[in-house]
């Protein structure tokens, strides 16, 4: 035989009733409370509340870990970043030629020496978004390392580059000029990502405007270019 929840209403009252004929004004306070915390559990409101309550602190925490994280400077990335930037920029407009192989050769290994160093210092930078345009940036090239191996260029398990100066300067002139050349290469993807870097891993400077010494110093230099702030 079950027991109805009128029941357990009106026993409640009841009990209420008798006790507030006898009780001091504190105890009356306590038991009201009492009731009205069932109340609460009884009609849903107060389950509602709790997830509220523990969603808004959850958001909170996520916030506060990510703004902690997010706006840390670093140094190391972003004096990385800028010489990235640098050789990165100057390939996107080099002449690929039969003629030139030894220069573009010495150009792309200043490039690949310094993607390193930037894949390197970003990818264990304690900011998080140096580190996600850092995987952004490998992703890139995974995708694409078959194509960069047909001019001896090899993608290591550590995320940086080797190049084979045989196989490159017997490689397709054509096949350097799709990786390096225009604003779709990659050598223009480098350059875009390094800027990033450099915005994040500082206090949103552009590396256009500024950049960062062998030393780790700033050094103001003057260009009208402007890079893509979008992420």
């Amino acid at each position: 035989m079950g027991i109805s929840l009128n029941g357990i209403n009106s026993g409640l009252a009841d009990t209420y009733s008798t006790l507030l004929s006898g009780s001091s004004s504190s105890s009356t306070s306590d038991l009201s409370s009492l009731l009205a915390d069932y109340a609460a559990i009884k009609n849903g409101s107060y389950s509602k509340m709790m997830k509220a309550y523990y969603a808004k602190t959850s958001e909170s925490d996520e916030d506060s870990e990510s703004t902690s994280t997010s706006s840390v400077k670093d140094t190391l990335s972003a004096s990385a970043a800028s010489s990235a930037y640098q050789s990165a920029e100057s390939l996107t407009t080099f002449d690929f030629s039969e003629d030139n192989l030894d220069e573009a050769y010495e150009a792309v290994s200043e490039f690949i020496e310094n993607y390193n160093s930037l894949m390197t210092n970003a990818t264990d930078s304690s900011n998080t978004s140096v580190q996600k345009q850092a995987q952004y940036l490998y992703d890139t090239m995974y995708n694409n390392y078959e194509l960069f191996a047909q001019i001896g260029i090899t993608l290591n398990a550590d995320r940086t580059l080797s190049l084979d100066e045989d196989t490159f300067k017997s490689a397709s002139t054509a096949t350097m000029k799709t990786l390096f050349n225009g604003t779709n290469s990659f050598a223009a993807k480098v350059s875009y990502r390094a800027s990033q870097i450099y915005r994040y891993s500082t206090d949103g400077t552009s590396v256009t405007a500024q950049t960062y010494t062998s030393s780790g110093t700033y050094s103001t230099t003057t260009t009208d270019s402007t890079i893509d702030s979008s992420t």
